[in-house]
C-alpha cells in the first residue's frame, strides 16, 4: 500500500502544477522509487518525467457561437471574441513550444559519485513568462466574451 504513495504524490503534483514545474522520478539505492520536484539526494538514478501539457480551453457560450447577438449595433461583437480566442491559441502554442528543452536549458551538477542536472533559471523564467502570457490571453478572452454578452 505504501509503495503507491509516491505515485499518488506524483499524480497530484502533475495535475496541480504540471505546467509550473518539472516532476522527477528517482530510484534510490534500495530500489525504492521517489517522485518529487527535484531529483532525490542520494538517488542512484534520476530522470525528469515528461508530463503532457494541460489541455486548457475556455468554454464558449452559445451566444458567442453565431453572428453578433445585437446585429443592430453593427460593431461585430464576435470579432473581438474571435481575435481574443486567436491570441489565446497563439499563446498556448508558444507555451507548448517554449516548454521544449533547448541546449543550455539544463545545468549539470556533480554530487558525490554521480552527476545530475537541473533546469536553468533562464528556462524557468522563459516558461513562467509564457504561462503569464497564456493567463493574460485567457483573461482577455473572458473580458471579450463578457463585453459581447453585455451588448
Amino acid at each position: 500500500m505504501f509503495r503507491y504513495i509516491p505515485l499518488l504524490l506524483a499524480l497530484a503534483l502533475g495535475s496541480a502544477a504540471a505546467h509550473a514545474q518539472a516532476v522527477f522520478r528517482s530510484v534510490m539505492p534500495d530500489g525504492k522509487i521517489v517522485y518529487g520536484d527535484k531529483p532525490a539526494p542520494g538517488a542512484k538514478e534520476s530522470k525528469q518525467v515528461n508530463l503532457a501539457p494541460l489541455n486548457i480551453s475556455t468554454p464558449t457560450p452559445a451566444a458567442d457561437a453565431g453572428p453578433s447577438s445585437n446585429p443592430a449595433d453593427g460593431t461585430g461583437n464576435n470579432s473581438e471574441v474571435a481575435a481574443a480566442r486567436q491570441r489565446l491559441e497563439a499563446a498556448q502554442k508558444a507555451l507548448a513550444e517554449g516548454r521544449e528543452q533547448r541546449e543550455g536549458d539544463r545545468i549539470g551538477v556533480a554530487k558525490g559519485g554521480g552527476a545530475t542536472s537541473r533546469l536553468s533559471d533562464s528556462y524557468l523564467e522563459r516558461v513562467k513568462a509564457l504561462e503569464d502570457a497564456v493567463t493574460a490571453a485567457q483573461q482577455q478572452l473572458e473580458d471579450a466574451q463578457r463585453n459581447a454578452a453585455a451588448r
